[in-house]
Order: structure tokens, then sequence, then C-alpha cells
């Protein structure tokens, strides 16, 4: 098993530039959607910053699986880091 932890930079597409706009029911959203990936085992959603901290399996899902579930969730997405826990 290899753990990776990677957190991404998430703004609303729709949105005018303001983070903070994410309620909690977004957050909520974005987290239950990303922890049904198969591999993904913990998901921290900050709605004030926009940051998303996502630990997953490298072995079981690919990063790019995940910053395009979070795409088609309507957000744009920055890479932060990624490092290697496991």
């Amino acid at each position: 098993m290899t753990i990776e932890k990677v957190t991404l930079n998430a703004l609303k597409k729709d949105c005018s530039g303001c983070r903070t706009c994410a309620t909690d029911y977004e957050a909520d959203n974005l987290k239950h959607a990303l922890l049904r990936l198969n591999g993904v085992s913990k998901v921290n959603v900050d709605k004030v910053t926009g940051k998303i901290t996502i630990t997953y399996d490298k072995q079981k899902i690919l990063q790019t699986k995940i910053t395009e579930r979070v795409e088609k969730l309507g957000y744009k997405i920055e890479l932060i880091s990624g490092v290697e826990i496991q």
C-alpha cells in the first residue's frame, strides 16, 4: 500500500473569485463524493480557504481520477502539494 496526501486549491467555476462562498452543504457534498472513490481514505475540505486535503492509496486510484471528480463537481483546481506518507 502506497499512501499519498495531496492538497488542492479549489475555486467554484461559477464564482467571481471569492473562495468563502462555499457552504457547509457544498463542502459536505464534495467530501462525500471524494470519499466514495475507491482508494480515497480521508478528505478534509476547508470552506474558508478553498483547500482540499485528500489521503489516498496510489495503488488503488490515480491522482488524476481524484482531480477529475473535483472538476466535474464544478471546481477549478490547482495542486498545492503532494507527499507520499507511507
